[in-house]
């Protein structure tokens, strides 16, 4: 009886250690957003959500944004509740993938120890690119009418020492 008791201890100690925390409130990630960036300027207010069940949770925060003809979008998606889904979908950046064809080029990316994937268009020059920061956040930036490395330029001018 002792070694069920101090089984079900050893298990209960387990699951309240992979137990995490939640995501930030949406209203608290688009205010990381930011004001402008890079010579865009916010076009409409921003957008996002919060989404829980079971003990899992996940935010979003996007706004659009404007340059003459190009758009850049930005979303910040808060993994924190969601550690599962966060690493199915930032699992295969770092593995040095990349594919080019007449129509896009596709790599992985580290910037600054951050991983992402990083998809240019050629033919209607959109970069975009998709970085997992601190093992919690998904970043998306897509901004069009751009030269290849644009949205690798814009990640690198967001504040991220903003983000909890």
């Amino acid at each position: 009886m002792k070694i069920i008791f101090t089984s079900a201890l050893v298990l209960i100690s387990v699951i309240s250690g992979v137990s995490q925390e939640k995501a930030i409130n949406y209203k608290e990630l688009q205010k990381m957003l930011p004001s402008s960036i890079m010579g865009y300027s916010p076009s409409g207010d921003p957008d996002g959500s919060s989404f829980e069940m079971n003990g899992m949770s996940y935010s979003t925060a996007v706004q659009d944004y404007e340059s003459g003809d190009s758009e850049l979008t930005i979303s910040l998606f808060d993994y924190q509740g969601a550690a599962a889904m966060y690493s199915s979908t930032t699992m295969a950046w770092g593995m040095g993938m990349s594919f080019e064809d007449d129509e896009q080029s596709a790599k992985g990316v580290d910037i600054n120890g951050s991983k992402g994937w990083h998809v240019y268009q050629k033919e209607d020059h959109t970069s975009e690119l998709m970085v997992g920061h601190m093992d919690r956040y998904l970043i998306t930036i897509v901004v069009t009418e751009a030269d290849q490395e644009k949205a690798i330029e814009i990640f690198k001018k967001l504040d991220l020492s903003k983000l909890p």
